[in-house]
């Protein structure tokens, strides 16, 4: 089994899901070089909770 690298994507800019710019193009490069991943790991310090939690989204069939 092949391993993928680890890639910290920072969010930037809330316009950058809209617009192309030097930022989104080097997210299309990455796509475009590495596999397909079978799961990604998403870790966000944008939620507060007054005790650590863990939750799970699965989104099978969507697929780009």
């Amino acid at each position: 089994m092949n391993r993928l690298p680890a890639i910290f994507f920072g969010h930037g800019n809330p316009m950058n899901a809209l617009i192309v710019n030097e930022y989104t193009q080097g997210w299309k490069q990455i796509g475009e070089r590495v596999e397909r991943p079978k799961a990604i790991l998403s870790i966000s310090a944008h939620w507060f909770v007054p005790e650590t939690g863990v939750t799970i989204a699965t989104a099978q069939g969507l697929r780009a």
